[in-house]
């Protein structure tokens, strides 16, 4: 799937990706499906509190021994005859069974409504790793492209200095060699970062984009990034976050549930009306003078509103004795109910160990990118301190390389380090009800 944009806009933001990817997210689409449906549950059993109104019509046609429906005597005959009339009922009372489903049905619908953010949010969250793991990769590949053209112009300052006489060959050979394992690590370095571009791409379910880029954002900077207390990240996550919200609206669900099933345990009140009439071609019109000797039509109007009947009802139904099937399904919403009271403890107690491992994570990039760039600042000297005992000859290649090694081990562990940080701190921040941006 894919969006049409034009080609000065080329580079994804952060907001857009966020935006296609749960556009195009199918368990997002399948989750909005199963919302749609609970709504339509909800509607309905708001309806079903209304009365009904049925219609029937019905013709027969017989021959034999049949009852006259004029003068109510058996004879034999061939008979054409119908029946037709409507029927409404209405429940006034059954233990508020109704209302409680009403209630169940709202209360499911928000717990999928819930349930339907909190999957958006986690398919932002994914591709929040995505975006930054994608520009971490990046990074290391520019260094890694810069390493790879660093060891170059030492490869070419070395054959200069073989043409005239001044360095052994040698030791052109040992910066060749450097250069050649410099250019594999350059190739992983690439090959990592189309990968974390690829995985980026499925997170958004986006397969027909092979000019894919994203911007590079000015992040902030990891030095003055402030980490919340995890105590009221926790405090506001646990009261704000639509996973807790839609195990609440679970728990809710239940309770409604249960009452309904206990309703079955009280009488239903009901009240009826009926209208109904019939016609038949050998009924006599009652106007006639001499029924015995009919002349006279008995039109199939005339007979429908001569045959009317009408009645309101009112009745009790009590539920003696049901093969125990009400108290099995009362015993069973006990046990769905506290279910739904685990899941709920399950949510929060995830939530809880999620928030305070995404804290102490935070606490450690934020000490590793400390140590890191303290790291970069110490291996940048000792670089370019063999850099110059190289090339005044009294340092070797290999003691560059080494400290080439380092410089590239530690600018790699900083780089690491920042987005590690970053993306911790991003994380705590949505926890707290903050929007992700850069």
């Amino acid at each position: 799937m894919g969006l049409a944009y034009g080609q000065a806009d080329t580079l994804w933001s952060l907001d857009r990706c966020m935006d296609h990817a749960i556009r195009y997210n199918l368990e997002v689409k399948r989750q909005e499906l199963m919302l749609q449906s609970t709504d339509q549950n909800h509607r309905q059993s708001k309806l079903d509190l209304l009365p009904n109104l049925n219609g029937m019509i019905e013709h027969q046609l017989g021959s034999g021994r049949i009852l006259d429906r004029g003068t109510y005597e058996w004879k034999n005959a061939n008979v054409s005859q119908g029946d037709l009339g409507l029927q409404s009922d209405l429940t006034l009372f059954d233990g508020l069974q109704g209302f409680n489903n009403m209630k169940m049905n709202r209360a499911t619908y928000m717990m999928n409504k819930e349930s339907l953010d909190a999957m958006q949010d986690n398919v932002t969250l994914r591709v929040m790793m995505g975006y930054l793991d994608l520009l971490r990769n990046q990074e290391l590949a520019e260094v890694a492209r810069k390493k790879v053209e660093v060891t170059r112009y030492q490869v070419e300052r070395m054959e200069r200095l073989v043409e005239v006489g001044n360095e052994s060959r040698g030791k052109l050979l040992e910066v060749n060699a450097q250069l050649s394992a410099e250019k594999l690590s350059l190739t992983q370095a690439i090959n990592t970062r189309e990968l974390a571009r690829l995985n980026l791409m499925h997170i958004m379910n986006l397969t027909d984009r092979p000019d894919f880029e994203i911007e590079n954002p000015v992040l902030p900077d990891p030095s003055s990034v402030e980490i919340p207390q995890l105590d009221s990240v926790f405090l506001y996550a646990v009261n704000n976050l639509p996973q807790v919200r839609s195990a609440e609206y679970g728990i809710e669900s239940q309770e409604r549930y249960l009452a309904m099933q206990k309703g079955q345990r009280s009488p239903r009140l009901y009240a009826r009306g009926i209208f109904y009439s019939n016609y038949s071609d050998g009924l006599i019109n009652p106007r006639n003078p001499d029924p015995y000797n009919s002349e006279m039509d008995y039109p199939l109007n005339q007979q429908i509103t001569d045959n009317q009947y009408k009645q309101v009802s009112m009745g009790l139904q009590f539920p003696f004795f049901n093969r125990w099937q009400v108290q099995t399904n009362i015993n069973k919403a006990k046990i769905d109910l506290q279910d739904a009271e685990y899941q709920y403890n399950i949510v929060v107690l995830e939530l809880q160990q999620s928030i305070q491992q995404y804290h102490a994570e935070a606490l450690a990039a934020m000490d590793n990118y400390a140590s890191a760039l303290e790291s970069v600042t110490n291996s940048d000297e000792a670089y370019r301190f063999a850099d110059e005992r190289f090339k005044v000859g009294t340092g070797t290649a290999l003691e560059l390389q080494e400290a080439r090694n380092k410089l590239y081990m530690s600018t790699s562990d900083m780089i690491t380090s920042k987005y590690m940080l970053i993306f911790y701190t991003k994380i705590l921040d949505f926890y707290m009800g903050r929007e992700i941006e850069f």
